[in-house]
């Protein structure tokens, strides 16, 4: 019986030292960056330790998790430099810990990075540093503004859905 008992509270101390989203999302991801055009190199950088360098775009590469957001700068001959930012969202798999991990759980995910995750994907759109004509331009800055506004009612749906 005592030995039934201990083995019973060595598995309860075991699923209570383990956190949900480590185990389950684990606490590293691949990320991809794309740039247009393609062909660039790009840093990723969070709290100014580099973390990845992509040549050419695209390329993937895994990455640790984190809450720190990823900052990408990017760099192609005819184009001014670009810049992006990535940030990580919070895992609704860490809730999991709340019913079978408790606070032990929780602090592990935090720790690994496991309770956030980066978008798999981010394009940097580049900018020429001259353009052939002034219709050139303005079609590049239309098309940019196109997909702005794209980019901004799918973001605006989301919302919706998410605050339905």
């Amino acid at each position: 019986m005592m030995r039934m008992l201990a083995n019973i509270g060595l598995a309860v101390l075991v699923a209570a030292a383990s956190g949900c989203a480590t185990l389950t999302k684990g606490t590293s991801q691949t990320v991809t960056i794309n740039t247009d055009p393609t062909g660039a190199t790009c840093t990723l950088t969070r709290d100014a330790k580099l973390l990845a360098v992509i040549n050419p775009t695209p390329g993937s590469m895994p990455i640790d998790k984190g809450m720190g957001a990823i900052t990408i700068i990017c760099k192609r001959p005819g184009y001014q430099d670009a810049a992006g930012t990535m940030t990580s969202e919070f895992q609704a798999m860490t809730f999991g810990n709340i019913l079978f991990g408790g606070l032990i759980g929780i602090a592990v995910d935090a720790a690994s990075g496991a309770m956030h995750e980066y978008p798999a994907m981010v394009t940097i759109t580049m900018i020429p540093e001259e353009f052939g004509s002034a219709a050139e331009r303005d079609a590049f800055f239309e098309r940019m503004k196109a997909t702005l506004v794209r980019e901004s009612a799918e973001v605006k749906e989301r919302i919706a859905v998410r605050c339905g």
